[in-house]
């Protein structure tokens, strides 16, 4: 294995929400610390104050490209930040990232700085949809094979787990989202509780309780999060919450 030795560093960054009151310290310090910012457009706007001095890389470039111009910053010796919103571990940079450096046999410092998820994000919205065990399913066109999506989908779904759906819409527009809709619709009661999460921390974002049954109507976004409750979950109060259970006297 080739070893490589500098003083640059790369940190893959989790922004959340990118709204300030919702970044941990530890990831402001991280942007604060590196030259080079690389990372989404939107993405870097959220963070736009933190971005002075500093020399900014987001326009046009895939994951791969994030990850290869990192690594060669980094080899020169510069400090790298690439940003993610959410966390860079849950479908983001960093997976896209080692397996560049794994490819390329190339060993550089790296740290891994974890952000609040999408999932979770969306979840406080709408009250406690997570309150017990679920599961998280992509339905991105472009990373993953959709006959693999979809049996997972219908596994989980089968095992009454609480389901957690990204990128609702991926490139290309609505119709693995329509398809899983109609998936789910023949395994789960029509009545389940579903939250639609959208632009979750931003000026434009926006919360909607509905059900199962009217999915398919909901209005959903490009950064749209969808929360399918499980044969427990109720709505209270404008709330959607997942029972966690709990039985008195034998803790958790």
């Amino acid at each position: 294995m080739l070893t490589v030795y500098m003083i640059g560093k790369v940190y893959l960054v989790g922004i959340g929400t990118g709204c300030p009151d919702e970044m941990t310290p530890r990831a402001t310090n991280a942007i604060t610390r590196a030259r080079v910012v690389i990372g989404h457009g939107y993405s870097l706007d959220m963070i736009h104050p933190l971005l002075e001095g500093k020399e900014v890389i987001g326009q046009g470039m895939n994951p791969l490209e994030r990850s290869t111009t990192a690594v060669e910053y980094c080899l020169k010796g510069e400090t790298v930040a690439i940003i993610s919103s959410g966390d860079p571990g849950i479908y983001a940079i960093a997976s896209t990232f080692f397996s560049f450096l794994k490819q390329g046999e190339i060993t550089i410092p790296v740290e891994v700085i974890p952000g609040l998820t999408t999932s979770t994000s969306a979840a406080a919205r709408l009250g406690s949809p997570l309150g017990n065990d679920f599961a998280v399913i992509s339905l991105a066109d472009q990373a993953g094979c959709w006959s693999s999506t979809q049996e997972r989908l219908k596994q989980a779904a089968t095992s009454d787990f609480v389901l957690v759906l990204y990128n609702p819409l991926g490139k290309l527009g609505r119709e693995r989202f329509l398809a899983a809709c109609q998936a789910l619709e023949e395994l789960r009661d029509p009545c389940t509780a579903v939250g639609v999460v959208s632009g979750a921390g931003s000026d434009h974002e926006s919360a909607e309780i509905t059900t199962l049954g009217l999915l398919c109507k909901a209005a959903i976004t490009g950064d749209s999060l969808i929360i399918i409750g499980n044969s427990t979950t109720f709505v209270f109060d404008n709330w959607m919450i997942t029972p966690r259970a709990y039985q008195p006297g034998l803790g958790y």
